[in-house]
Order: C-alpha cells, then sequence, then structure tokens
C-alpha cells in the first residue's frame, strides 16, 4: 500500500524584477504553510519522504510544513525536474522513488499538481494553493503508478482548517 499526498506550493508574491523561479511566499503564504502542517500533525499523518520543486515558493512551503510535522529539513529532496512539470514529468520522479517508502509528500506547481491528481484518480479537482490531496494506491511498486490507479482519500485546504 503506497500513500502520496501531493501539495501545491502556499501563496506567493509577485514582485518585479523576480524571476518566476525566486519568487517568495507572501503574507499569506507563510501562515497557511506551517497551520497545514498543524494539521497533518493532528492527523498523525507524516511522510517517510518529502521531495519539492527547488523553486523557492515551493521548497519554502516543504520547509515550513516539514519543521511543523517534525521532518528532517535537511532530508528533503530538491528535484529541479519538478519546476512547472507536467504530470507525466512529475510520475517519472516518483517512479524513481524507492519502495521503501511507503508514504510520500511532493511539492509542486499548478497545472501540473492538479493534473497529476486527475490522472492518478480519475477525479477533477484543481489544488489551491497550499492545499493536500491524499492518494492511495493498492500497490508496492511506485513504478506502477499509472492512470487511475488512485484512490483520492481527501483534499484540505488551509480555508478549511
Amino acid at each position: 500500500m503506497k500513500t502520496l499526498y501531493l501539495i501545491r506550493h502556499a501563496k506567493s508574491d509577485w514582485h518585479q524584477g523576480v524571476q518566476d523561479f525566486e519568487r517568495p511566499l507572501n503574507e499569506r503564504g507563510r501562515k497557511d504553510a506551517p497551520k497545514m502542517g498543524k494539521h497533518l500533525v493532528q492527523k498523525e499523518l507524516s511522510p517517510d519522504l518529502i521531495i519539492s520543486s527547488d523553486a523557492n515558493r515551493a521548497i519554502s512551503t516543504a520547509r515550513l510544513i516539514a519543521n511543523e510535522i517534525g521532518y528532517d529539513l535537511s532530508n528533503i529532496q530538491e528535484n529541479n525536474k519538478l519546476y512547472h512539470a507536467s504530470a507525466k514529468e512529475m510520475v517519472r520522479v516518483i517512479w524513481e522513488v524507492s519502495n521503501e517508502v511507503n508514504t510520500l509528500f511532493v511539492f509542486g506547481h499548478n497545472p501540473g499538481i492538479s493534473d497529476l491528481v486527475n490522472y492518478l484518480t480519475e477525479e477533477f479537482i484543481e489544488l489551491k494553493t497550499c492545499c493536500v490531496a491524499r492518494i492511495s494506491f493498492d500497490l508496492d511498486d511506485w513504478k506502477a503508478l499509472v492512470s487511475g490507479t488512485g484512490i483520492l482519500k481527501c483534499v484540505i485546504s488551509p480555508k478549511e482548517i
């Protein structure tokens, strides 16, 4: 059994002169990410591994949530392939994860992260900023992730917690 948490980065700012890759979290994003982390702790949800896009807003979100759940920040894997990745590109990143990992958190960007939820579960949703989609798989091998193999268990929004 594998569980995948797909997490869209928290709200970020558009500053003139700042490249998209370097965009920081805004005030709401800096509040929502720790709030989401605290919620995940209350639900006793924690990953075996965290992988994040290396864009500033995604890795900042990953670090804020990881800090709240007690995950060692030095164990977060930054992956530049997740920056504006398509659903299929994200699947290829997940296929590389060791099968010893049963619970995986992946931090990324829209539209790819929402497209991945839709691809894996065949349910249409759009992840808003700092939302978490929990998907379960009756699989033992990450390489077996293909369209329709996942069951969407829940979508958590910082506005709802």
